[in-house]
């Protein structure tokens, strides 16, 4: 895998945003924050926004000879497509470094991005599948021009400029079947990008003018909506801000732990896997976007080394929620989506 690093500009505040602690159980629990991210394009240039939920802009990546189009977002980690080359890229949101992930210079490009809890799909006259580490695993014969693409943990989605949103199911691989029934329009017709938070599709309009960003229900109807921060905009994704994470002070996260997820987006079952610098006491707790405790899933004295926990996931409302791996040594967390 490769590195790429980046320019970055950090948009100055006129009034700095406040965090409240909240307090379960008399202790402090940290609060946790979403940012926007929106890919752009002008030219050579393309650019990566990050934004507040209320439209602003907290800061934005640019690179040149780039063009990232569609988005998905991993156990809390962004990444995105590229239509300059058949590369699809992580992106270190505090950072703006990139990491590339697909590398397959036996296509051309890509423009569509989905991921189903164990693969990524890529469209490229045919749609791909590849492992989360970037390895091809089968073709399957799709003949459409897809903009934008997501998994909404029963079907695949696609969006292009000449149709509605079109319903995908693709449980028998390599088989996918169409399912019209689904299908329905989305915002507006500049629609490109095509993302899914566990209960509503978000996408950006594409044109000469400043266009939106919208989150939209099935059916097309609108949620929210936000002006953009640019024009020839793509795609819209949140993801968790890495620099919001407010509470008692924690020590340094040691560069050993590792959390991740299989399965995510959840419906009856998730998987847990992580891994261990050191022998050490373990809390692994299950967060409410508000940053409330909501569930303690395991805790006590692990042995250095991988584990991987097998639970039922909670019975709570579908939505976004946090998972959070605590140890004497640092934390990591993770974005779960729980599924009707």
């Amino acid at each position: 895998m490769q590195s790429v690093s980046r320019r970055s500009s950090r948009v100055p505040l006129l009034v700095a945003a406040v965090l409240a602690l909240l307090f379960v159980g008399g202790a402090a629990v940290a609060a946790f924050a979403d940012l926007i991210a929106f890919t752009a394009n002008q030219e050579f240039l393309s650019r990566i926004y990050l934004l507040r939920m209320d439209g602003s802009v907290e800061r934005f990546y640019e690179y040149e000879f780039y063009r990232f189009v569609d988005t998905a977002v991993v156990d809390g980690e962004l990444y995105v497509a590229e239509a300059f080359a058949p590369r699809v890229y992580r992106v270190d949101v505090a950072t703006g470094d990139l990491e590339v992930i697909v590398d397959d210079w036996s296509l051309y490009y890509f423009y569509g991005l989905a991921w189903d809890g164990d693969y990524f799909y890529v469209d490229e006259w045919d749609l791909n599948r590849y492992t989360r580490d970037g390895t091809f695993d089968g073709r399957a014969s799709f003949d459409e021009t897809v903009y934008g693409s997501t998994f909404d943990g029963e079907y695949l989605w696609t969006l292009d400029d000449e149709h509605p949103l079109r319903c995908w199911d693709i449980s028998q691989w390599p088989e996918i079947t169409p399912r019209p029934e689904n299908d329905f329009a989305p915002p507006s017709s500049d629609c490109r990008g095509l993302w899914f938070d566990g209960t509503h599709f978000w996408t950006a309009e594409s044109g000469e003018a400043i266009g939106r960003i919208y989150q939209f229900a099935y059916g097309g109807e609108v949620v929210n909506q936000w002006w953009a921060p640019a024009y020839r905009g793509w795609s819209a994704c949140v993801v968790p801000d890495p620099a919001s994470t407010v509470g008692a002070p924690m020590a340094r996260t040691d560069p050993g732990l590792r959390l991740q997820l299989r399965g995510n987006p959840a419906r009856a079952r998730l998987t847990v896997e992580f891994r261990l610098p050191v022998t050490d006491e373990v809390a692994l707790e299950l967060f409410g976007p508000g940053g409330q405790a909501l569930a303690t899933l395991a805790s006590g004295g692990f042995a250095a080394g991988p584990h991987r926990i097998d639970c039922r996931s909670p019975r709570l409302p579908p939505g976004v929620y946090f998972l959070r791996l605590q140890t004497s040594s640092g934390s990591a967390s993770r974005r779960v989506c729980l599924l009707p």
